[in-house]
């Protein structure tokens, strides 16, 4: 289902579907930060850094509510979920890369522990300022 013409999601989300894939070299290391970041409740569906990560793409994109995080992650091409962690959809049988549904979102972020992620992140921001580090 596309985003609604008044919705916060930029209409340049398309444009990313047609981007070149991102190399290891190029991928942002903030993955390998939030990836630090406990979850409270092992074995579900989708891996905790793979909503983190989706929730900080959708608030840089404009996203402003959880439902506005959900309807970004749902309309993301498949090579930007793929980037992004989420993982592949055996069900479907067919590959594509599935994300978390609005709910499923709003229990992981409300189940976070706050401290361990601003450490995660303010941990990412100072190795970028650091010179030769990467990221």
């Amino acid at each position: 289902m596309p985003a609604d013409p008044s919705s916060s999601i930029p209409s340049g989300l398309t444009a990313l579907g047609h981007a070149d894939r991102l190399r290891s070299a190029e991928t942002p290391h903030l993955l390998a930060y939030l990836a630090t970041v406990p979850r409270a409740r092992a074995g579900r569906r989708h891996p905790l850094v793979a909503i983190l990560v989706l929730a900080a793409a959708a608030v840089l994109a404009g996203a402003w509510s959880i439902a506005a995080i959900a309807e970004w992650a749902a309309e993301a091409p498949q090579p930007v979920r793929a980037a992004l962690g989420t993982r592949h959809d055996p069900l479907t049988g067919r590959w594509m890369w599935a994300v978390p549904t609005e709910t499923t979102i709003r229990r992981t972020l409300a189940r976070v522990d706050p401290e361990a992620l601003a450490a995660a992140i303010g941990a990412w921001l100072a190795d970028r300022d650091r010179p030769g580090q990467p990221g």
